[in-house]
């Protein structure tokens, strides 16, 4: 979750001033691997390209592969070393770990941050001196780990930005009001934690922070990358999904994820496809899972282009621990994080809270600031002020945008005219160097067979 940098999909680094780059949607099980598990294929002017589907950082994860580089065999042996680096999580000795801790009294409970471990103070004189330890821990906190565990704050890989406690009500609620009692928690402890405290709901947490295995039951976490759909257990952890996903058909099951706001769009679609595929097989259905994604909305266009079914609603999503989101007074306009959804909008509920009023004519919850128009037929704020209807472009528009007759469309005062920031793609074929209203394929009808494909 990027703090200073905005994350758009056709870009990799826009502040180093990267070539900008697509991520190649395929199988990649076949592909080479590194310590986050299977890398993705980058397509640039510079050529065709795997590399790290979770670290943007060559610092973290330097491995690169060229496509062509691939196909020799001694490339692919000198991969397979990644295999054996991967370290292994032994989850039925963590659970062990967990029940003996849990037999003690608070005062001899303890997790060391240095080591990564939960003990106790009696049993081991392993983690003195210097390590970070965490004591007493109680009840409460071992069920809540997320409440206390140092959080990493990698904005392109871990970003562990946690829900404020009206977030977590929010998002319990709206499951309430579509009668789905199963969640499938990517990337959202803190969802899973309220659910595991409700006799309403049961759910498994699929997470790449490994430190999650020490304080769950074998069955309830699952060490996960969201951007690869990578399960690192393999086969056992395949199981518990599958099961989890089977006994979810008469109960209704809800993809809740919280991905990195620095990561990519693609892949994250990519995932939720695969999963509810594996779900329709398994559970003899049909079509996307219900989802309710939280990421910021400058990433609409985006989303909305690849997943047309996710809408995305008004309620600013807030965090504990980020300076920017944290409350309603943060930043200009408050959080810039949404949540998608193609569940009803309706069935978002926010009449308990005073940042937000009913919309007589859209049917559901918006926030006060934001406007209906009738011409648009919609209340049209993204980010939270009051847009303004443009009659020249024909859509509702910022309040600090103006009219340009010489770009012809309403922008910012000071941009520059007829300049298209290069990382920018029109909206309508995913293609750089034209806007939507300039698209070729939208009068030669190429672009409805091409989303056929």
């Amino acid at each position: 979750m990027a703090k200073k940098r905005k994350f758009t999909s056709e870009e990799h680094n826009t502040q180093q001033k990267t070539v900008p780059v697509e991520v190649v949607i395929e199988d990649v099980t076949k592909h080479p691997i590194c310590l986050h598990g299977p890398t993705l294929l980058f397509s640039s002017e510079k050529g065709r390209y795997f590399a790290c589907a979770s670290c943007r950082d060559k610092k973290e994860c330097p491995l690169h592969i060229d496509e062509e580089d691939w196909k020799k065999e001694g490339v692919r042996k000198r991969n397979e070393k990644y295999y054996n680096l991967i370290p292994k999580v032994d989850k039925k000795a963590a659970w062990n770990t967990l029940t003996e801790v849990k037999t003690r009294h608070a005062s001899d409970r303890a997790y060391c941050n240095t080591c990564n471990e939960l003990f106790n103070i009696s049993q081991t004189k392993k983690h003195r001196g210097d390590h970070r330890v965490t004591t007493p821990l109680t009840e409460e906190q071992l069920s809540n780990p997320s409440s206390w565990l140092p959080t990493l704050e990698n904005d392109y890989r871990e970003a562990q930005y946690l829900f404020k406690k009206k977030a977590i009500t929010t998002v319990l609620g709206i499951l309430k009001n579509n009668k789905i009692s199963n969640i499938l928690c990517i990337g959202t402890p803190t969802i899973h934690e309220a659910a595991q405290a409700s006799p309403e709901f049961e759910s498994l947490l699929l997470d790449f922070d490994t430190r999650h295995h020490q304080f769950n039951a074998p069955n309830k976490f699952l060490w996960y990358n969201m951007f690869n759909n990578y399960l690192f257990d393999g086969n056992n952890d395949e199981k518990i999904l599958k099961k989890f996903l089977k006994g979810s058909k008469e109960k209704g099951l809800c993809i809740v994820m919280d991905p990195p706001f620095g990561g990519r769009v693609e892949p994250l679609i990519h995932t939720i496809r695969e999963l509810s595929s594996t779900y329709n097989q398994i559970c003899e259905t049909e079509g996307i899972l219900p989802i309710i994604w939280a990421f910021p909305y400058f990433s609409e266009p985006y989303i909305k282009n690849m997943m047309p079914e996710l809408k995305m609603h008004d309620y600013k999503v807030e965090y504990e621990n980020h300076k920017k989101f944290k409350n309603s007074k943060s930043g200009k306009q408050g959080s810039p994080v949404r949540f998608f959804t193609n569940l009803p909008l309706r069935t978002i509920d926010l009449s308990n809270d005073s940042n937000y009023k009913y919309c007589e004519t859209c049917k559901y919850w918006v926030a006060k600031t934001n406007n209906h128009c009738n011409i648009c037929k919609e209340c049209c704020s993204k980010d939270g002020t009051s847009y303004v209807h443009c009659k020249k472009c024909n859509r509702c528009v910022k309040p600090t945008y103006e009219h340009c007759g010489t770009c012809e469309r309403c922008c910012h005062p000071n941009h520059r005219c007829g300049v298209i920031v290069e990382s920018q793609s029109c909206y309508n074929c995913n293609q750089k160097g034209h806007k939507q209203s300039q698209c070729p394929q939208k009068t030669t009808g190429r672009n409805k067979k091409r989303k056929s494909n």
